[in-house]
């Protein structure tokens, strides 16, 4: 195994450098420092807290525009130099090209695939699950600064608690035991998003990582019954 895992840590490594020293597409960031109408906006200073700049930024949008955010596809803010941003992405056990985000069809073909969560949950290695999580996350990095990428939010990992065979979804998840699904969840999420295994902070946001599903949430499609409709009825 960890040969396994060096040897696929330092391909991506070396994906790394060699977009680095490539020319490439220019990935969608906002507050593009070449424009003199937005560069100045306090949302685009790196220097100031998060919060201040997304007060900001939402303070200056229209109620149309807040509007036009609460999608998957959210809309282009041209007037604020704010790109169009893809929310959808899959990274439950590698970079996917099944949402919508991450396209593989340039220079990246594609990316790692790690075993499904079910076996790698079954080591009861949280440092591992850590290190799966970092590469997954170097690799969305590489992806997005090539250009192919419309955005850097992963809906990973799944830790729905997986209690009956029959959901046909229960490989994406760490399974049963909400202990271990806590203890996955926080290892992978650091791992992605570029945090130290301690959670102590790297400084910046490699790619941002969703928990999912909210409870109650992870039925499919099932005897003309599907989630986006599902009126659940949740017992205690």
């Amino acid at each position: 195994m960890d040969l396994h895992f060096h040897t696929a840590t330092l391909f991506t490594l070396l994906t790394a450098i060699h977009l680095l020293c490539a020319d490439s597409t220019q990935p969608p960031f906002s507050c593009d420092s070449s424009d003199p109408q937005t560069h100045s906006f306090p949302f685009c200073r790196a220097a100031l807290p998060i919060h201040q700049r997304a007060r900001d930024l939402v303070s200056r949008l229209t109620l149309d525009e807040k509007i036009s955010q609460l999608v998957n596809s959210a809309a282009a803010i041209p007037r604020l130099g704010v790109p169009a941003y893809e929310w959808w992405s899959e990274a439950l056990h590698g970079v996917s090209g099944y949402g919508r985000g991450i396209s593989f069809g340039g220079r990246i073909a594609g990316a790692t695939s790690f075993p499904q969560v079910i076996l790698s949950a079954s080591t009861f290695d949280s440092h591992l699950w850590y290190r799966i999580g970092q590469a997954i996350g170097k690799e969305a990095r590489g992806v997005y600064n090539e250009g192919q990428a419309k955005g850097m939010t992963f809906w990973a990992p799944n830790i729905n608690i997986y209690r009956d065979p029959r959901w046909g979804r229960g490989q994406e998840t760490p399974g049963e035991d909400p202990l271990v699904a806590g203890r996955y969840a926080v290892a992978y999420v650091r791992g992605i998003q570029g945090d130290r295994y301690d959670g102590g902070q790297s400084g910046h946001l490699q790619a941002s990582a969703c928990c999912k599903h909210f409870t109650a949430y992870d039925l499919d499609n099932w005897k003309g019954f599907n989630r986006l409709g599902f009126d659940a009825k949740v017992s205690i």
